[in-house]
């Protein structure tokens, strides 16, 4: 399709899709972006950005503060609400994760039942 055949939106929309489907066939083919050690490295880099000592500071001084202010009425306890949520899925993910992978483990092999035989 020439340029003078088609309009100017049609022309950029149908380039634009082009070099989108290149990138994505080239980022698929790439031997490294396959490598599954890639998407660790990557999973560790942004567990230890969420884990650091600054940010485990930062969140100990909201707890802090946002307690002190529920506590004295300045605070919605909404916000209290979801600043404790966003503590405890941030720093806790990776626990909440292993808990989850561990118990379901137990569940395929088949665990007694806690209540017995009910007749």
């Amino acid at each position: 399709m020439t340029r003078a055949a088609c309009s100017d939106s049609t022309y950029h929309a149908t380039t634009r899709n082009i070099a989108l489907f290149s990138l994505l066939c080239g980022l698929a083919l790439a031997p490294e972006i396959a490598a599954a050690n890639v998407l660790d490295n990557f999973g560790n880099a942004i567990l230890g950005i969420f884990n650091n000592t600054f940010l485990r500071a930062l969140a100990i001084v909201a707890v802090i503060g946002s307690g002190l202010m529920a506590l004295s009425g300045r605070i919605q306890w909404m916000a209290f609400i979801v600043v404790m949520l966003a503590v405890v899925i941030i720093f806790g993910s990776a626990g909440i994760v292993d808990y989850i992978r561990d118990n379901s483990a137990t569940v395929a092999v088949g665990v007694a039942p806690v209540f017995g035989h009910v007749v």
